[in-house]
């Protein structure tokens, strides 16, 4: 009786907790959260695909599994999309519940090739649904690049449009254990009200064979023209003030940890999202400074940057050698609100000005469980961890 009478009083406790939980965190859907916390170690719960997957060697064949809607795909080995790089545009919520995975040992490798998630298209409220990446280096090639011309050079081209993984209205998305390098956009973004986001033990870098490029394309994304070697730029998580979590939908719920910035890095991560930083690398090591042999600055100009609408949370990151290395930049003169909070972080032979942040709140507004370590670990860790395995 007794027994029955605990078992009664769990069940009612665990209800009230929920519904305590609930009305602190009314967005964070805090059941699947807690259940995939321990795997993910933030936002995302995605637990991708369980369908049989299919294993891709050649680019005939991964464009042949993307085309017939496989939902597992397995990258074996390195496949090139060609000289005029190539996208694959998964634009539908037919691709809910998807992953693309390399395999494990094979040095997987997709050269000129960007995966897009992208449901800007589909019905207000509708976003691409569970999202998994992992265990693949994406990278372009330099020569390939520096021949393009036109319009592939002019906004919204092929090349000022190449990043390695592009995410646009897509929710619950896990990003774990790879390696962007040497694309001519940003390396990764996250965009058009994304949400429940984990970027986790990912490595984003520039070359030197990127940095001395020659010759080096002057090419135009937005705005002014700029040299292709000076724009190396990490991530953008909303793309601009109306596409953040404070003037937006409160979206953009952004978890990194364990990742690996630099080195070459011009900056960012640029974040107008809710995002929370712990244990990540910010790697400048050699430091990039001067000008380039056509006269472009080289220098760092930030490791990371808080946007219009951004709300950060920055712990336990290892800044070696960065320059200005939290700084804040808004849109425009009107809107600029942000929230900036840090603790625990340690920066080594840093250069420049940093903004400093506000103290943590005593209660966190994470719904998920997370250890962070002590800084001193985490360059050793993660230059082991980081990247496919």
């Amino acid at each position: 009786m007794r027994l029955k009478n605990l078992s009664v009083a769990v069940k009612i406790f665990l209800m009230l907790s929920l519904i305590f939980v609930s009305t602190l965190f009314p967005h964070s859907r805090i059941l699947k959260v807690e259940a995939a916390s321990a795997s993910t170690g933030g936002y995302s719960t995605s637990t991708g695909s369980t369908d049989t997957a299919v294993t891709v060697n050649s680019l005939a064949q991964l464009q042949n599994a993307f085309n017939n809607g496989k939902h597992h795909i397995i990258v074996s080995g390195s496949i090139s999309g060609g000289s005029s790089l190539t996208t694959l545009t998964f634009a539908s919520t037919n691709w809910n519940t998807s992953t693309t995975d390399g395999a494990r040992g094979c040095a997987t490798a997709l050269q000129n090739i960007q995966l897009k998630f992208s449901g800007e298209q589909l019905s207000t409220g509708t976003n691409i649904q569970n999202i998994v990446i992992k265990n693949i280096t994406f990278y372009g090639n330099i020569s390939d690049l520096q021949k393009l011309s036109g319009a592939n050079t002019q906004p919204h081209g092929t090349g000022t449009n190449y990043e390695g993984l592009s995410f646009r209205r897509c929710t619950n998305v896990l990003v774990k254990n790879c390696t962007i390098y040497n694309t001519s956009d940003d390396l990764i973004s996250f965009s058009l009200l994304s949400d429940y986001i984990t970027v986790s033990y990912c490595h984003f870098y520039f070359s030197t064979s990127w940095l001395n490029m020659s010759p080096d394309p002057i090419w135009k994304w937005i705005g002014t023209n700029q040299a292709l070697a000076s724009e190396r730029l990490a991530m953008v998580i909303g793309q601009n003030y109306t596409d953040s979590y404070t003037y937006g939908a409160g979206k953009f719920h952004v978890t990194m940890h364990h990742n690996w910035f630099g080195p070459n890095m011009k900056g960012r991560p640029l974040m107008r999202g809710f995002v929370h930083l712990y244990n990540n690398y910010f790697d400048n090591n050699p430091d990039s400074d001067g000008y380039n042999s056509d006269g472009y600055l080289q220098q760092q100009y930030n490791a990371n940057q808080i946007g219009s609408g951004g709300v950060i949370y920055s712990e336990s990151n290892y800044f070696y050698k960065t320059n200005q290395s939290t700084q804040i930049g808004f849109d425009d003169s009107t809107h600029t609100a942000y929230s900036y909070y840090e603790k625990n972080n340690s920066y080594v032979l840093t250069t420049g000005t940093s903004v400093t942040g506000a103290s943590y709140p005593s209660s966190l507004p994470f719904p998920y469980t997370y250890s962070a370590k002590s800084t001193g670990s985490v360059p050793n860790d993660i230059q082991t961890n980081a990247g496919p395995k």
